[in-house]
This record gives C-alpha cells, structure tokens and sequence, in this order.
C-alpha cells in the first residue's frame, strides 16, 4: 500500500492520518509535510491505526517529530497502532519517548483548550437556560431526497463535511479552573450511516430527534439519512448557539452536493476549512479601544428605547393564537423585478416598510427595531461554518420632508455603518439592551420556509421544519420578510400571544403591506405615510 498522510487541524491541535508502510521513502515525505503542517501547532495526534509495517527510518522520524514538538512546547502522541507496529514499539521501548495510545484507549488531551463562549452564543445559551427543556434552539429540517440518490455515497459525502470542520467537534463544558461556561473543540465526531425504517419508524424517529439538547459536553447536531419503502430522506439539526440559518441552507449544504457529486477528496483539495475556533480566540483577544467605539454606537442607537412607544400597540391579547404564535402572509403588489437596478436592496427596502409601520400604527414619528445580519462581513467570514449572527439595533427619526428616493439609500448607508460597529455589540447581548424590540429578519430562497436545495441533478425538498417550541430571542414580535424563489414574498409575525392578539397582527400586517406599497413611489414624502 503506497503511504499516504491527511490532516485535519482545530485551532492549535493537529491530526495527522498516516496509512501504508513507513519505511524510508516514506519517513522523506513525512518529515517535509510535518515541518510545514505544525507551525503553531500546540497538541499533534499522529492516528497510524493504518500504517502496516513500521521500520528504523519511520522511529527515526517519529523521535525527531516528537522532539520538534516538545522544543515548540507542544504535546506528540501516537494514536491506534495496529498489532504488528505495536510489537516493534514494544521491541525497542519506544514508548520511553513517545506516548503511545492503543486501539479502544482515550487519548488524554495534554494541551486541552478552552475557549470562551462568542457574545452572541453567550445570549442565546443563556436564553434558552430560562427554557432549559424547550426545543427552542433546534434548527432542524426534514428534506426529501429524489429516489435516484445514492443513499451511501451521499453519507460518505456527510461524513467527510463533518469530519472536516471543527465547529462539529464542539463542546459545551464548564472551565475546571473558572467555573464559566466555555466551549472546546476536540470532541468525537461520530459517522453517520444510512437506516432502513418502516413509515411508522420514521414518525417515532421525528420525535426522538425533536427532542431538546442535552448541552453539557455532549454533541450539539444531529444528522440522520433514512430510508423507507417510500421515500429517502436527510434530516438535519444543528443547536442554533453553533450553526445560524446561512451556515446550514448554504455553506452545509453546498459544500454536502459538492462532496456528494464530486466527491471528498476533491472539495477538500480546493481550499483549507476556516476554522471557528481560531476565530473565536482571534475575536477575543480584540482591542479594548477597538470594542469602546462600537458600545457607545450602540448605546447612542438604542437610547430612549420604550416598548410602549417602539412597538406596535399591545391589546393584551386573547388566546387566539394557538401553539405557534405565528401568522404568515403573502405580499402582493411588489415582486424581484422592483429591485433591479436600484441604489437600495431588498433588506433595507422591507426593513424599512416594517419600521414605518411600527411608528404609523404607534403613532410616532420615530422607530427602533433589531435586525439580524447574518455575521459575515470579510471573505473569510463568508466561508466560516458555524454560529455568525449578528442582531443590529437601528434607529431612525422620520422627520423633515425627505422623500422615499432619498430615504432608502440614507437607511442603506446607515446599515453598511452599523456593521463596522459589529464587535461592540458584546455589551448589547450581555446588558440586553435591545430586549423587547421588535426584530427584522430577511429569509431568501431554501433558508425561507418553502425552500429546496438541489443535490446535483435533482431536486431536494424541505418537507417539514418542526416548530421551535418558543421563539429563540424570545422576543415580543419578529418579523420575518420570505423571499420566495419564484419571485414573490411573504410576511411572517411571530409573536408573544400575552401581548398581541390575532386581530392585533392582522392590523400590523395591513401597515406593513400599505408600507410596502408607499415605498415604491420615490417621490412620496415620509410626512405623507405617517
């Protein structure tokens, strides 16, 4: 077997995946990548679990890796060695030098790290703490499959994803030393295989994977391909604290049908996996000055904030609601052809249209409101799996005689200021400042709720998204603008039903659609529509 090495690296921790035999020509290829792999590499597990004969050139090299590492204050340890490598370590004591963990053995993390939990999975954690039994973090989805797909080949594609990034290796835990709520990434990530159930044993299935997360040291995701005499299906579900809305409709599940039509090996050779943990130790260590600036942005924006003047008018509500609190809406009257070409886009556009209802109906002459960005702004950001939420406080006071043409780009450059302000909003999650805003999402295509994905040359449908058992942010009123793929939209209000009633969300929606239409006049004058 010719001898080959694969990495996978979580922040300072290196794994490197040796197979073959390590002879002399191979002990020249693993000392060039080792000196190039481990730069600022804290903790190196070598797995030679298929590594098949072991010679005096192959020790040589391991006993120089292993010096390398302990000049660089870094901890080596040998994983699984197969029976017969076993022997020769035994033959020459070698485990004097290195250690040396068997098949079925623990290895003990020298160098465990610790990081802290980002603001924003701060927030939500503790959130969910006041509904510790809730499924209100769950993002979890149910999508059929074409009957063509290949079922084994789409779980290898699903385990090299999850291999391949650290945000799923991560761990809820309480720091020994601290006692605060951290978080590691060196946990197990288990394969995932295809099942064969009955009809019914995919009913009892959805329940079990409906249930809430036991948080503590424990996996927080959920991956499951199923097959019954009927259907093939993948259900997915990521604890929100580690995955948001564009990590799993887009880069998950683009890089799921990259891996499943093109297989691992060549999605993992086009670029190296960001990893989240090095970005949560980077965002930890930023400037004081730097997270100064961004407080009192924040502070400014949101001063003078008062429910009783910033939402839409509580009638106390009467039960109507029922389980979800939810009503959904289509909006006519505008569709994707009304954005080409303009100098504002469609977040800012139907953002607007939720502000200017708020004040109409609250009779005011200004609004607050939150809205969530979906985190990434620089490219690498982008491209980063797991948890980039942002949710931005904004303000504006509708004053003067300035006209819809001037207003949407002024509210757009507002916007793009905001985001530079990002960091700062870590005293905002912890004081919640914003609580009882109400808050704006924009949802486009598979990440709204009637969205598909392709998988290759088929079509990949989301068929059921169970409920969250109560909004994540809790909040008095979200609302959600659906931007569907075949051109249209629809208004989704999500609210506390001991503050509104139906009647209440049916008036809002009606602001909401007069908004909608209003702005579509750029020579209206904001005076005008309040």
């Amino acid at each position: 077997m010719d001898f080959a090495i694969r990495q996978e690296r979580q922040g300072e921790r290196l794994t490197m995946f040796l197979t073959g035999e390590f002879n002399k020509l191979a002990m020249d290829v693993f000392d060039k990548e080792f000196l190039l792999a481990t730069e600022g590499v804290k903790e190196l597990l070598l797995d030679i679990s298929g590594v098949t004969y072991l010679s005096s050139a192959g020790l040589r090299s391991l006993l120089q890796a292993a010096k390398v590492m302990e000049s660089q204050e870094g901890s080596f340890t040998v994983l699984y060695p197969q029976e017969a490598v076993m022997e020769v370590f035994e033959m020459t004591n070698f485990s004097r030098f290195i250690h040396i963990v068997r098949e079925g053995e623990e290895p003990a993390s020298a160098t465990r790290a610790y990081y802290p939990l980002r603001p924003i999975q701060r927030w939500m954690t503790d959130t969910h703490f006041r509904r510790a039994k809730s499924t209100m973090m769950n993002a979890g989805a149910l999508v059929r499959l074409d009957p063509a797909v290949d079922l084994e080949r789409l779980a290898a594609a699903v385990n090299g994803l999850l291999e391949s990034y650290d945000i799923f290796r991560c761990r809820l835990v309480f720091h020994p030393d601290t006692g605060e709520l951290c978080q590691r990434f060196d946990g197990e990530v288990a394969k995932v295989y295809v099942e064969s159930l009955s009809e019914e044993g995919l009913e009892e299935r959805k329940q079990e994977l409906r249930q809430p997360y036991d948080l503590i040291d424990r996996p927080l995701y959920r991956v499951n391909i199923i097959k019954t005499p009927e259907s093939k299906y993948i259900y997915m579900d990521f604890y929100h604290a580690i995955m948001d809305g564009t990590a799993i409709a887009l880069l998950f599940w683009r890089e799921l049908e990259k891996r499943y039509v093109h297989g691992n090996e060549a999605a993992a050779a086009k670029r190296q996996p960001a990893s989240y943990a090095d970005y949560v130790k980077a965002e930890a260590e930023l400037p004081e000055e730097e997270l100064t600036k961004g407080r009192a942005y924040w502070q400014a924006m949101l001063a003078g904030f008062d429910k009783e003047r910033h939402l839409p008018p509580m009638d106390g509500g009467n039960g109507e609601a029922g389980p979800d609190h939810e009503m959904e809406t289509p909006l006519k009257g505008i569709e994707k052809e009304f954005f080409k070409g303009r100098d504002f886009n469609e977040n800012t556009f139907f953002m607007a249209a939720a502000m200017l209802a708020i004040a109409r109906s609250a009779g005011r002459r200004d609004a607050i409101i939150s809205w969530v960005h979906n985190g990434r702004a620089t490219s690498s950001e982008r491209r980063l799996m797991g948890l980039m939420l942002d949710q931005f406080p904004l303000r504006w006071d509708f004053d003067g005689e300035m006209t819809v043409g001037q207003f949407l780009p002024r509210l757009e450059a507002r916007i793009a200021e905001a985001v530079q302000y990002r960091k700062g909003l870590d005293k905002v999650y912890e004081e919640g400042m914003e609580t009882g805003c109400a808050c704006f999402i924009l949802q486009k295509g598979s990440m709204g709720r009637r969205g598909g994905m392709k998988l290759g040359d088929t079509q990949a449908v989301i068929e059921e998204m169970p409920a969250n058992e109560i909004s994540a942010a809790e909040n008095t009123l979200d609302i959600e603008l659906n931007a569907h793929d075949d051109g249209t939209y629809s208004l989704v209000l999500d609210y506390d039903p001991d503050c509104y009633s139906h009647k209440a969300m049916e008036n809002f929606t009606s602001q909401v659609e007069k908004m909608t239409v209003a702005l579509q006049d750029s020579e209206r004058k904001l005076a005008e529509l309040l």
